[in-house]
């Protein structure tokens, strides 16, 4: 059960995220920026099915799911005032991004590609 898979031209990694049934989430592995996003229910227009492995993560499922207000953004978030929320974005060199706010949640990395350890 390794946690790295390569494939689609790219390495990826399966992240299992939420509490108590976590949810998987299948990001690439990229060493040219420091953060990741995966898209969230209620978000129109967000890279699935076309894009993304996984369904969008729904944040209801997990009682662990706590989006970051202004006051506890990291280094790389930037507060958004009218809503109270960090935000955070990616521009790669040949033309793709990404926006998303910060959240924190329950995760791990690997485990079986299907199922959830619980």
């Amino acid at each position: 059960m390794g946690a790295l898979y390569m494939g689609y031209g790219t390495h990826y990694v399966d992240l299992w995220v939420g509490t108590p049934t976590p949810q998987r989430q299948t990001v690439i592995v990229d060493t040219g920026s420091a953060q990741t996003a995966f898209p969230c229910g209620g978000c129109d227009n967000c890279g699935f099915p076309a894009y993304h492995t996984d369904a969008y993560f729904e944040e209801s499922r997990s009682v662990t799911f706590d989006k970051s207000t202004c006051e506890k953004c990291s280094r790389r978030a930037t507060c958004n005032a009218k809503t109270d929320r960090c935000e955070i974005d990616q521009y790669y060199s040949e033309g793709s991004s990404w926006e998303a706010y910060e959240v924190n949640d329950t995760c791990y990395a690997g485990g079986f590609h299907n199922t959830a350890l619980l």
